[in-house]
């Protein structure tokens, strides 16, 4: 019996036929590999995604009581600056009202008609930089509102220039709806308003509210200052 060699290209033909098959084998489970791997194939990756809750908006801050708590906060900080601090005013003690400080006033009696407006706010707590019954008032503030409330006009705020536009009076000459200031050493560090038989009412000092204090009082006796009129335009 004798061999009969294959030819060489038939060697090469099935090498490469072998080669082709192993290749396409490869191609195949490479290809399953990437389709399971992007989830096409994955039942855990092909779930539908739930749509996107828009985030709610937040809520807006509640706007402030009074808009113009900001301005009179600047205002009485540049007040205070210029004047100084209020000190010892815990001494005043309220005074009692007398019924007719209370009562309606007179028609065409400007002071009257200040003083009665000025006595509805008793008890109205002190806020410093106040000018408005909302939040409470301090002692400029009381009578800035006042002014605004009764006769619909804006004077100064800060005393000093109140009393630039006033008109001087004596204490002796005092009227309802004068204006009284105290303070030292030619500062003014307190206002508020004529009452009549000697009270004035106020918004007095911090932890305090608005009250009737008499002008002999035992920090107002020793710091009275001046009087003005201011009358409205």
């Amino acid at each position: 019996m004798c061999w009969t060699e294959k030819p060489a290209f038939a060697t090469m033909a099935e090498r490469e036929t072998k080669f082709m098959a192993l290749t396409n084998r490869i191609l195949v489970l490479a290809a399953l590999a990437v389709f399971g791997t992007a989830g096409v194939l994955s039942p855990a990756t092909a779930q539908v995604k739930a749509p996107q809750v828009k985030a709610q908006a937040k809520p807006k801050p509640a706007a402030k009581a009074d808009p113009t708590d900001t301005v009179s906060d600047q205002l009485n900080l540049k007040w205070q600056q210029e004047n100084g601090v209020y000190a010892g005013f815990t001494q005043a003690a309220p005074a009692a009202v007398p019924v007719s400080y209370a009562t309606q006033s007179v028609a065409g009696d400007w002071g009257d008609r200040l003083v009665s407006r000025a006595m509805n706010y008793l008890g109205t707590p002190y806020r410093y930089g106040g000018t408005s019954p909302k939040t409470g008032f301090d002692c400029s503030g009381f009578v800035y509102y006042l002014y605004g409330a009764v006769f619909g006009q804006r004077i100064p705020r800060m005393p000093h220039d109140m009393v630039r536009e006033g008109t001087p009076v004596a204490r002796g000459d005092l009227q309802r709806g004068d204006l009284v200031l105290f303070g030292s050493r030619g500062t003014f560090t307190h206002i508020g308003i004529y009452a009549g038989n000697d009270h004035f009412v106020h918004a007095t000092h911090r932890g305090s509210p608005v009250m009737v204090t008499h002008l002999d009082a035992d920090y107002y006796r020793t710091r009275y200052m001046t009087a003005v009129r201011l009358t409205p335009q």
